[in-house]
This record gives C-alpha cells, structure tokens and sequence, in this order.
C-alpha cells in the first residue's frame, strides 16, 4: 500500500505543511461560527483572522517554506539519481559488502557501510553552486541512516576525504570524545551530531576515481574501538572503489 513515507522527501513535507494549515482553518472555521451563534461578535474576529492567515499560509506560506528547506534545482536532482541507480543500487551494495568482508582482525558483523556521491547543490536563486556528498545507497550493515543525506563537503571524514583525494580514517574512545570531535574538528553543530549514528567508534573514508575524477567516497564505520587503519587492505578498498565507479559509469551518472 503506498503511504505517506514512499513520497519523495520535498513532495512529503509540502503535503505536512498543507494539512497542518488546514486544520488550524477548520478549528478556527468551527470556533467563529459557534461565537457567531451565541452573538459574540467581537470574539468571533479572533478565529475568523486564523482562518484567513491559514488560508494564506497553505497556498504562500507553505510553498515558501518547501523551496527553503527543499529548492526545486535539489529535488530535481534526486529524482533523477534515483532513476538512474535503480538498477546499480545493489551491485553498489555487493561492492561495499565486499569490501567490509575484506577487514581483518575485527568483527565484521558490527561495520557498516555506505556510498557518498560528489554532486554540486545551487542556492534557491540558482545562481551559487558548492560540492557536496549525498548518500545514494543503504547501508550495508546493521546501523546507519538513510539515503539521500546531503553532506557538505566542509564537514565530517567523508567532507574530508573529498577535499583531500586521499583515503582518511578517525578513531574515537567513547561517546564524549565523539561528540566533541564532531563539533570542534569536522564541522557538526551539536544538533547534527545528535542526529547521526553514536555508537561508531572507528571510520574509514576511501575516495572513489573515474577517469580520474573524484566522484565520490566509499564510507566505513566500525562500533569497535581501532579498528581502521588496521584492518583495512588498501589494495582491497581501492579495488571495490573501482567496482563502484565501474557501476556509477554503466549507469551513466558520472
């Protein structure tokens, strides 16, 4: 049965703003009519002014807001890496699978992996663009977020990977150091941190080439403490980077 959650992201949030604006209209629809009835005039303005501001907000409001958190040029784009990685998105997963397979002297069950894809996102007046990361596949493993998370290319081990074109990992002891580390080296605000995955202790950022250009970074996490570089097989790790890339190429996004 299709739902609410199967709708792209900027379509689900327009039609969540919209329903809020309607029902502040009908409460505040049925609220005048019951003072009207009992001739309280007066009190009646209070209600009948939220139903025309909710009226307003449905048809303005809510398109602004939509374009602010969701711009067009945006979710044009995802649509359209959707349908091209259709028929890519599990051979992406067997080479990240692959690659957490090849890990030595740790528990493979508790990494997790995923792929970021370089695009470039343009403000709302289309006129800026600035390199970003968007997670285009699952997680192969038992934690992780979901698809198509932005990453700004100036935060986090996968915006750093892709400013340095090089393989780049980073260990943390506990919880704290995490959270710490998080804001003061990489570039979360603390809200963002309290969105992502807490219990990674270990990471592993391997950028992805075609034709020799950067297009992306193969991102690995471990709940271990330590576990990369250690376990990591360079040879490995640039081998499924270039399966990745092989993928992305027949699927005619890079």
């Amino acid at each position: 049965m299709f739902g609410i959650r199967e709708l792209p992201a900027r379509k689900r949030f327009r039609l969540i703003l919209r329903a809020i604006f309607i029902t502040v209209g009908v409460v505040g629809a049925f609220v005048t009519s019951a003072l009207l009835e009992n001739k309280a005039f007066t009190w009646a303005i209070v209600p009948a002014s939220f139903v025309l501001l909710a009226s307003m907000a449905e048809f303005v409001l809510a398109d602004v807001l939509t374009e602010r958190r969701y711009p067009a040029s945006t979710e044009g784009l995802l649509q359209r890496l959707e349908a091209n990685l259709r028929g890519v998105h599990d051979p992406l997963l067997d080479s990240i699978s692959g690659a957490i397979q090849s890990l030595r002297a740790c528990d493979i069950r508790r990494v997790s992996g995923t792929f970021h894809l370089k695009v470039e996102l343009y403000s709302q007046d289309g006129d800026e663009a600035e390199p970003a990361l968007v997670q285009v596949t699952d997680y192969s493993g038992r934690l992780g977020g979901k698809r198509w998370r932005f990453t700004s290319a100036t935060k986090g081990v996968v915006g750093r990977c892709l400013r340095t074109g090089c393989p780049e990992w980073v260990n943390f002891a506990s919880s704290s150091e995490y959270e710490h580390c998080m804001v003061r080296e990489f570039g979360f605000s603390p809200s963002e941190v309290a969105t992502h995955t807490r219990d990674a202790r270990s990471y592993w950022a391997q950028p992805v080439f075609s034709r020799s250009q950067l297009v992306g970074v193969m991102y690995l996490f471990s709940t271990e403490i330590q576990v990369f570089p250690h376990a990591a097989d360079p040879a490995i790790l640039e081998a499924a980077a270039r399966q990745i890339a092989a993928c992305l190429e027949s699927a005619g996004i890079v």
